[in-house]
């Protein structure tokens, strides 16, 4: 289950032009924006996100913390 504010492991789903998408479970897909993907990752891998609302309400993943 993934949780909003919090630190989660989450599963690449599909490569974006945008970013990457990330299986968030309960929140659904998840996007992490191309800047926040860390250099070699691809779909199946897991990696550690912080996710968040934005400013339009959309849940955002990033790996800065």
């Amino acid at each position: 289950m993934a949780n909003i504010g919090k630190l989660n492991t989450l599963k690449v789903l599909r490569e974006a032009e945008q970013g990457l998408y990330l299986d968030g479970d309960n929140l659904g897909d998840i996007l992490i924006p191309k800047r926040y993907v860390p250099e070699g990752t691809v779909v199946d891998d897991e990696i550690e996100v912080f996710i968040y609302t934005d400013s339009e309400d959309r849940i955002i993943a990033t790996t800065e913390k």
